[in-house]
């Protein structure tokens, strides 16, 4: 089967979180190994409240992970977290091999996307604009100075 490199989004019961920070984290990657998949890097991103109520939840906190499974396994992350009374909402998407790498590289403290120095393109005098000549029918076009 193919296997592909994810992001998954969680919004987890912020409460729960608070009581013990560890088993949240413990939780999310849990849910990725049942299917078959690895975790390569996951954070807690944002404790906040949340735009609207979900299912009376008020507050929550925004889970990072992502990971590499078959794509086949993806819905029955859908089942699982269904059952699982500490996932409020959930959000996965795809991503191409390399920007899963950067992403995976900046959220672990890496230097993903550090600036790299260039040479600059050498000066090849004022740049001319070309417009068509309203004038004119014809398709030639004239060269302001």
């Amino acid at each position: 089967m193919a296997t592909g490199h994810y992001e998954g989004m969680f919004i987890l019961n912020s409460g729960k979180f608070g009581a013990d920070p560890d088993a949240a984290g413990a939780e999310v990657a849990s849910i990725i190994e049942k299917i078959g998949g690895e975790v390569v890097a996951h954070r807690p991103w944002q404790d906040t409240k949340l735009a609207y109520p979900i299912n009376g939840h008020r507050k929550g906190l925004y889970y990072l992970v992502f990971f590499t499974a078959e794509s086949t396994r993806l819905n029955e992350i859908n089942r699982i977290v269904q059952l699982n009374e500490n996932v409020i909402r959930h959000m996965i998407i795809a991503h191409q091999q390399d920007l899963f790498a950067r992403m995976v590289e900046m959220i672990s403290g890496g230097d993903a996307f550090r600036l790299v120095e260039t040479e600059e393109p050498e000066d090849d005098g004022p740049v001319r604009s070309r417009r068509r000549n309203d004038e004119d029918d014809d398709d030639d076009d004239s060269v302001d100075d």
